[in-house]
């Protein structure tokens, strides 16, 4: 590969996801070589959620709906109104468990203005655990799509079905993924693992223009709004305004309710707790806090999610305890306690030594930590899901056992590739182990069952955890031995991903069971008591809208073994699951 790209500072920077999968592929030999892992167009300008014509209703509710954070008693519902004038727009919503919408079991009004962008809100309460229910929304007259949801079951859970997807850039090509996982009428819901949008121009513009630019949309017609990278208040809200028209994205929001958190681009590229690579004061760009809080703002008003903690809008960590078979705890390693990335120390990468060492560096601060390691310890239920951004098991250049890291003695022993992920926070990532571990040695587990689901790096893995995958006498891949857990890695909507080599990534990997590297999906996980199996399922061509998906894959774990192992066939869907929302269009 050739030298770590440098960022708008001048100062070197570490090789990290994004330039990992442009420039970084997987060669054989003896250790892995970097060469290459690597509605809303030009002329739709702000009227992507500005305004409309007086009369214009069929744009009324121009953005779709959409609901989210589904609790066993509640769910968050959303849409926007695109006004036809200034001042307060009154929203009336409704719900019913008919799709015909003939028997209305709550409904309210909510308010909304431009101080909230015209978005709507609702926390619907009151509801019965493990029900579909269907909702619209009405304004002067004129009604919403219908959409669908579903609260979360409470007890006596012998199964559930979810998609995970991660990473959907907009200019990159058509959103057929979040079609395919729109149709299934089986899921109790969808996980977004972060990078919903990207704040990039999205139009090729040139390297003097931007050198951050990634991807153009124009041959597609999906060149973004606005033309430019978003910084602004305003930026974000039209952003997400136009990824919103997206009709793909609006059927996906309409049939199932969603639990998203962020990772990086949803403010721009490589964030952290104070800053980012893709952000330069000496730009135009402004102080890093005004960015992050307008990024903030935007994602709160434009997703369906519950505020955590409305005082503290940066902690968007949170749990969902999904009766007695799943607690799903989603974790933000991106803004709330992440220190900066550092730069590699080695050649085409780093490794566990110098700074990397530093026990103080940390990817979730103190207090997520304390509360991850509460719920783990805590929750009665079989799965212990962790939803997260940045992949969690080590990824090797070149493998090697801890113990032939004599720089740092104790330390991780290897080459690693990308610094944006735990393998940069290597302390912080040990933190996590021994809450795991129950503070005892390998290959002694005190919490059984933890998998952690990842996004972000727009590839498809399988893998299990252990402190030292190149040490035979501490792990065994084919056993399992020495393992205390296990990770799917769901790959991107959109974002492109490698032409690496897989065998040459296991081959100094040996903790990882799965590797695909070239094809964009998503994650389907069917979970029942005895085991958990995740199945990614693909589709071959983003440059049109189409309906095909294929199947690649099936992996599994068995309670109480935290393992991962091959299974026999892909599962099957959930019989007569309740409709899917009628179209009203």
């Amino acid at each position: 590969m050739g030298q770590p790209k440098q960022n708008h500072r001048g100062a070197l920077a570490p090789q990290t996801r994004r330039s990992f999968l442009r420039r970084a592929g997987f060669a054989g030999g003896a250790a892995l070589s970097v060469v290459g892992l690597g509605g809303c167009s030009d002329d739709g300008g702000s009227a992507v959620r500005v305004s409309r014509a007086p009369g214009s209703s069929a744009e009324t509710f121009a953005h779709g709906v959409a609901s989210g954070d589904p609790l066993a008693d509640r769910v968050m519902l959303w849409s926007r109104v695109t006004p036809s004038s200034e001042g307060d727009v009154s929203v009336n919503w409704m719900l019913s468990e008919s799709p015909d919408m003939a028997n209305v079991l709550r409904s309210g009004t909510v308010v909304t203005d431009a101080t909230r962008d015209y978005t709507v809100k609702a926390d619907v309460t009151g509801l019965a655990a493990g029900t579909t229910y269907y909702y619209q929304f009405e304004t002067a007259g004129e009604r919403s799509p219908m959409g669908r949801t579903r609260t979360l079951p409470q007890a006596g859970v012998q199964r559930l079905r979810m998609a995970v997807l991660s990473c959907s850039n907009y200019p990159f090509g058509f959103f057929n993924v979040y079609g395919r996982v729109a149709e299934r009428a089986d899921l109790d819901l969808v996980l977004h693992l972060g990078d919903y949008l990207y704040e990039y121009p999205g139009r090729g513009v040139s390297e003097a223009e931007n050198p951050d630019e990634y991807g153009d949309g124009r041959p597609l017609g999906r060149a973004p709004e606005p033309p430019y990278e978003i910084v602004s208040l305003d930026d974000y809200r039209t952003r997400h305004a136009c990824y919103k028209t997206d009709v793909d994205l609006q059927e996906l929001h309409r049939q199932h309710p969603m639990i998203a958190v962020w990772d990086d681009h949803e403010s721009t590229n490589n964030s952290w707790r104070d800053g980012a690579q893709n952000h330069d004061p000496d730009r135009g760009e402004g102080p890093w806090s005004a960015r992050e809080a307008a990024s903030i703002q935007a994602y709160y008003e434009w997703l369906p999610i519950r505020e955590t903690d409305p005082d503290n809008p940066e902690r968007i960590y949170r749990g969902f305890e999904i009766g007695d078979l799943v607690s799903l705890s989603m974790l933000d390693t991106r803004l709330i306690g992440r220190d900066e990335q550092l730069a590699g120390n080695a050649e085409n990468g780093f490794t566990d030594s110098g700074d990397y060492a530093n026990d103080e560096r940390t990817l979730i601060d103190d207090a997520q930590r304390q509360w991850l390691a509460q719920r783990l310890q805590q929750t009665q239920a079989r799965w212990k899901l962790l939803g997260q951004q940045v992949m969690f098991g080590q990824l090797k250049r070149q493998g090697a056992p801890n113990s032939s890291n004599t720089a740092n003695p104790g330390g991780q022993g290897g080459v690693f590739i990308n610094s944006d992920q735990w393998d940069g926070y290597p302390r912080a990532r040990e933190q996590v182990w021994d809450i795991i571990r129950g503070g005892q040695a390998a290959p002694n587990v005190a919490i059984d069952n933890v998998v952690v689901l990842t996004g972000d790096i727009h590839t498809s893995w399988a893998l299990d955890i252990t402190e030292d995958p190149n040490d035979a006498t501490a792990y065994d891949p084919e056993t399992g031995m020495g393992s205390m857990g296990v990770e799917f890695v769901t790959t991107s909507v959109t974002s492109p991903g490698s032409n690496g080599d897989p065998a040459a990534v296991k081959s100094q990997n040996p903790h990882m069971k799965y590797v695909e590297l070239a094809s964009r999906g998503y994650l389907l996980l069917d979970i029942t008591r005895e085991r958990m199996q995740a199945e990614w399922w693909y589709v071959d061509d983003i440059g049109s809208r189409n309906d095909q998906q294929r199947f690649a894959s099936a992996w599994q774990v068995r309670a109480g073994e935290n393992h991962v192992v091959a299974a026999d066939a892909q599962s099957q869907p959930i019989a007569d699951a309740p409709a899917l929302a009628p179209s009203t269009g």
